[in-house]
């Protein structure tokens, strides 16, 4: 039974013995492994400190060279003494826009644009009276005068004070002065002379001195102007100046450059 007993024992320390030294080995590799790990981070610390002190220094230097090129060869900003700068290749040279340049330049050879042409009329009795003033001996005749006037810009006097680039809007801004209204002309063959309504007792055409016709047609004329007034024909004539104007600017500001518009304003 003792021989038994010793067996067992015998047999199951080789067996404990055996697995202690299993995992012995075991920890002594993975102490191994750990070492070499620990060991290649301690050759690479050298390399990364290195690393980072490029990184702190040289880099920021690279950044400043690049920015210093690139401020030579691709420019963002705009150029000096233009309107609007489409491209900027520095040394290699700009696209630029001049809104200005193109409306002053057009502006002088414009002038005055006339922009309404409004017809008016006024009628008044031209009489003669007999003795004693009494209507038998009485003549009156009535006279139409039809005018024309013209309303125009002065386009010649635009100044670049007068051009505002709006960029956030897209927008030229062009401010045009008010319309001026010429002289009411009276062809005198638009001068309508009525039939001569004569009293019983009167007799012969009216008589009138060339200096009383003049006067005549002097009143008619300021009646005219008096018509023109009430019905605020220049507010009218402003309203057109703008249209004409945008109509003959709008497609050289989409030349310049198809993204922005145009819009007219009349001076205060």
């Amino acid at each position: 039974m003792e021989e038994n007993k010793q067996e067992v024992v015998t047999e199951n320390k080789g067996i404990n013995e055996e697995e202690l030294l299993k995992k012995v080995e075991q920890a002594a590799r993975r102490g191994s492994a750990k070492g070499k790990v620990w060991g290649f981070i301690l050759q690479l610390l050298p390399v990364l400190v290195i690393i980072g002190l490029l990184a702190y220094y040289v880099i920021p230097k690279i950044d400043a060279m690049n920015t210093a090129i690139d401020s030579v060869f691709s420019v963002d900003e705009s150029v000096e003494d233009h309107d609007m700068t489409l491209e900027n290749h520095g040394i290699f040279g700009y696209t630029a826009a001049d809104f200005e340049e193109a409306i002053l330049g057009d502006s002088t050879r414009m002038k005055k644009l006339e922009v309404m042409k409004q017809d008016v009329s006024e009628a008044t009795t031209l009489t003669n009276t007999g003795a004693f003033n009494w209507a038998i001996f009485s003549k009156n005749q009535l006279i139409t005068y039809h005018g024309t006037v013209v309303y125009t810009v002065d386009l010649s006097d635009l100044k670049p004070t007068d051009i505002v680039m709006d960029e956030e809007n897209k927008t030229i801004i062009l401010k045009i002065p008010h319309v001026q209204q010429e002289e009411i002309n009276i062809p005198e063959e638009d001068i309508q002379f009525g039939d001569v309504n004569k009293g019983m007792l009167a007799f012969g055409d009216i008589k009138a001195t060339p200096e009383q016709i003049a006067e005549v047609q002097k009143e008619a004329r300021q009646k005219m102007q008096d018509k023109l007034n009430s019905e605020n024909t220049i507010a009218t004539a402003d309203r057109l100046a703008k249209l004409s104007v945008w109509e003959i600017y709008s497609p050289i500001i989409k030349g310049v450059s198809r993204d922005y518009s145009l819009e007219v304003l009349v001076k205060d």
